[in-house]
């Protein structure tokens, strides 16, 4: 997911929180309980004895009343106004296209309904690229893409990124086409259609969760984890993650990263020399320098409050970071409508290390957001299970 740098950028001031940089990223770094049960927690449980099991989901549960108690007493930051704009169905990704063909600039969305399925999991609904104009006639009104040279293979849109290359701009999109079957697609974007230019299927794109365009013919995909259940759970015995991070390039892919716990997001620096991964079960985030072609060195890792999902860099060296306060919430969410998510968006600082708050509420505006993007003072908020976005003033 990438958004468009602007001359103004935002300042975020809020409610500073706990991180730590590490030099030595290959260093153990303490992974907490945050908001919700650590698929960590659950592996270390099966090796324990009965009782010491009783003993240990007694603690959980425990610790789950605390943390829903303190979600109840958040403290709220807001910004200082918010409109919602409806008809966009589970908008779980965005990206901020400037000077695009329809005049002005537009947020383009990938939207899914996600709480209908059949009885193998699939999506009952299909989903669709949506885009609202954010000046003009249009303004803030939402409009649908069509799609032009697609074929009718499944369409249910996951994340999306977006590229300018050559005076044209190009729409990279994961589609989870049905529950065992992944892909990337690429398109052209017009003024109100997509034109269809290919479709990646490969083995290492396996369950993916988010992506980054970097060529025609280059591309990097993060897998939230295996498609194997047995290497996903036995890995997970290890105490370790089955996601992945995989590069493509001209033909070739590479599965590039490893053992990877939930990873959630990416997000590629403006110069395009350094990657960001969200790592969901380990409250992290993950930085990388890129090398040529699939070569990536470790720079750093910082640990960030919540389980961090979609990231966007604010000019050069500061993100914005979707992390949900309590996935125990989330997940209740997910599967009711009227079961309220905290939300939380951290501003990072790249270079120093450190994080604050630039907005948290209750769940009162929006449950569970997973996607934030800024253009001048103004921020774009998106989550995966309602049919809204905010566009908020901060």
């Amino acid at each position: 997911m990438r958004f468009a740098q602007s001359n103004s950028v935002p300042s975020f001031k809020g409610v500073m929180c706990s991180t730590r940089f590490l030099d030595d990223p290959s260093k153990t770094v303490e992974s907490l309980l945050r908001g919700g049960i650590s698929r960590r927690s659950v592996a270390r449980s099966n090796l324990m004895g009965h009782a010491r099991y009783r003993y240990f989901t007694t603690l959980v549960v425990t610790l789950m009343l605390f943390v829903l108690g303190q979600c109840s007493r958040m403290e709220r930051v807001p910004f200082s106004r918010c409109e919602e704009i409806n008809g966009l169905p589970g908008p779980s990704d965005m990206a901020l296209e400037t000077r695009s063909a329809f005049g002005g600039d537009r947020l383009i969305i990938a939207t899914q309904e996600r709480r209908s399925h059949d009885p193998e999991d699939e999506y009952l609904d299909e989903g669709a690229i949506k885009f609202v104009p954010l000046d003009g006639r249009n303004r803030h009104q939402v409009l649908s893409f069509e799609f032009s040279g697609r074929d009718e293979y499944p369409f249910h849109p996951e994340a999306l990124d977006l590229l300018v290359q050559g005076g044209s701009h190009y729409l990279f999109v994961l589609n989870h086409a049905r529950v065992a079957q992944h892909a990337v697609e690429v398109f052209r974007i017009e003024k109100s259609s997509l034109v269809f230019m290919g479709r990646y299927r490969h083995r290492f794109i396996e369950y993916p969760s988010d992506i980054v365009g970097i060529g025609l013919d280059e591309f990097y995909v993060l897998n939230h984890r295996s498609s194997s259940a047995l290497e996903h759970y036995g890995v997970s015995t290890l105490l370790l993650g089955s996601g992945s991070l995989v590069y493509y390039r001209e033909g070739t892919y590479y599965r590039v990263l490893g053992n990877l716990d939930s990873p959630e997001g990416l997000a590629l620096s403006p110069d395009q020399s350094r990657l960001w991964i969200s790592i969901g079960d380990d409250g992290e985030l993950l930085a990388l320098e890129r090398g040529s072609g699939p070569e990536l060195r470790p720079l750093a890792r910082i640990s960030v409050s919540g389980y961090p999902a979609r990231l966007s860099f604010v000019g050069d060296d500061r993100l914005l970071v979707a992390s949900v306060p309590s996935t125990w919430a989330w997940s209740s969410h997910a599967s009711d409508s009227a079961e309220k998510a905290p939300s939380r968006i951290l501003e990072v600082d790249a270079l120093q290390g450190r994080s604050s708050v630039a907005y948290q509420d209750p769940g009162n505006e929006i449950s569970g957001a997973t996607v934030a993007i800024s253009q001048g003072n103004r921020i774009y908020l998106g989550q995966k299970y309602d049919s809204f976005i905010l566009i908020c003033n901060q």
